[in-house]
């Protein structure tokens, strides 16, 4: 094979220069929120008191972030393998072995994603400074206790970019790499009841292991208990989340006589596990954020009543860092959101730019085509806060039906806050209108 013809089929075109550039601005945010999370971690670990409660703050706040981190750094990594499937098909087409062509497919995800990385970790030489602003123990943070020891320095960046080459290899396992099939995708998965059967049974024993809890079990295994809950809750979430999207898009487009309706479900039947998958980060999200502020509205409630009498300094100080931490949490889910959903969107229009060419020859508005790729969306996403919000009332029903009654401020503070995800969503569709419009305005151009 030539080298130079390769070459010719690897080289960034005007659309896969597009993701490429999505890909490192993703890379570098992962990186950047990667660094700030552990950082904020180590401050919680080492606040200067004996109060366990910190090392718990610490360790909630590394376990409920690692998975919203991870998922952009997949989705992103995914997105730039998929959107590279033609080109590789053709090489495999041209003679190049089917493993060489994945080893290029990763190579080229994980140059890029390296560079995003790199230019992450040397933005967060400024984070100690910014971070300072923060107090924990109530006192404000120092930058020399903000920089983390030289070894998570050092191994942080490079698991960061593994990450992403395993999600490219994981991105190109729909790919039928051989001579007559490189160009032919599987169908949607089928997906059966049994994924629901699964979540009933994960989320019924994660009810059954809140409610025998006590305090006799220990901090520790307390602290084991309700991570194993809220990572199995999770987990589940990501099992039972194509399967609703699936099923409500199937229904859907089954009754509806709206064109822009009917083609976005059509589109989630498509792949519901890519329309899970980008707004996945705003089911975690609300499954952490409504128990987290239900407890900081009862902690906060107690805390201003004649019960902080008995309360140590160092106990009403730590709740205050706990709404620091929660603050943290929200807004660094929101903005993995804000990504994912940019990232997702843009690489949408550029590789299904055949459809939206399709449906403005035959005359849709274009309004009705972003409408088409806002319902797209939002359905998913509408699904995600609604799923997520039973489970975890589900699960902490005792604390959430505390605090509607002693603090509904923080209980209208969290419909807020859901409500304002999902605008963001809907802001980061828009945000993509404009790459839309150069596809339609050229609709004669290929890649």
């Amino acid at each position: 094979m030539n080298p130079h013809a390769v070459f010719l089929l690897i080289r960034p075109t005007r659309g896969s220069a597009t993701i490429t550039g999505l890909q490192i601005v993703a890379s570098s945010v992962t990186a950047l929120l990667a660094f700030a999370v552990t950082m904020l971690a180590f401050a919680f670990w080492n606040a200067p008191t004996d109060e366990i409660g910190y090392q718990v703050l610490a360790f909630g706040l590394v376990a409920l972030l690692v998975v919203p981190l991870i998922t952009l750094g997949t989705a992103t990594a995914r997105l730039a393998a998929r959107s590279r499937d033609d080109r590789l098909a053709t090489l495999r087409l041209l003679g190049v072995t089917a493993r060489r062509v994945r080893r290029i497919a990763v190579a080229e995800v994980t140059v890029v994603a390296a560079i995003g990385v790199l230019i992450g970790t040397v933005c967060a030489a400024g984070l100690p400074y910014a971070l300072s602003l923060l107090s924990i123990h109530g006192e404000p943070l120092q930058s020399s206790e903000l920089w983390l020891p030289w070894w998570l320095m050092v191994t942080l960046p490079p698991a960061l970019v593994i990450i992403a080459a395993l999600s490219a290899l994981l991105g190109l396992r729909r790919v039928v790499l051989s001579p007559l099939g490189v160009r032919t995708r599987q169908d949607a998965p089928k997906m059966s009841w049994f994924r629901v059967v699964v979540a009933v049974i994960v989320v019924g024993a994660g009810v059954l292991v809140t409610q025998l809890m006590s305090p006799g079990w220990g901090v520790v295994v307390m602290l084991a208990a309700l991570t194993a809950v809220v990572l199995a809750v999770m987990a589940v979430l990501g099992i039972v989340g194509p399967f609703i999207v699936a099923l409500v898009s199937r229904r859907v487009a089954a009754r509806t006589s709206d064109p822009a309706r009917l083609v976005a479900a059509r589109g989630i039947q498509d792949d519901p596990g890519a329309a899970w998958r980008s707004v996945s980060t705003l089911a975690l999200a609300t499954f952490i954020l409504i128990p987290a502020a239900s407890l900081l509205g009862y902690l906060d409630t107690i805390s201003r009543s004649v019960s902080r009498e008995v309360m140590t300094p160092d106990q009403l100080l730590m709740f205050a860092d706990a709404r620091t931490m929660l603050l943290v949490l929200v807004a660094v889910s929101f903005i993995v959101v804000a990504c994912q959903i940019a990232i997702t969107q843009t690489a949408g229009v550029l590789e299904n730019r055949e459809l939206y060419v399709a449906l403005d020859r035959i005359g849709m508005p274009r309004a009705g085509v972003n409408r088409m790729r806002r319902l797209r969306v939002t359905t998913s996403a509408n699904i995600a806060v609604i799923g997520a919000a039973i489970a975890s009332v589900a699960v902490t029903f005792f604390i959430v039906a505390v605090a509607v009654v002693v603090a509904p401020l923080f209980t209208a503070a969290i419909i807020v806050v859901l409500l304002l995800g999902l605008l963001l969503i809907r802001a980061g569709v828009a945000v993509t209108t404009p790459v839309l419009g150069r596809v339609l305005a050229a609709p004669e151009r290929g890649e």
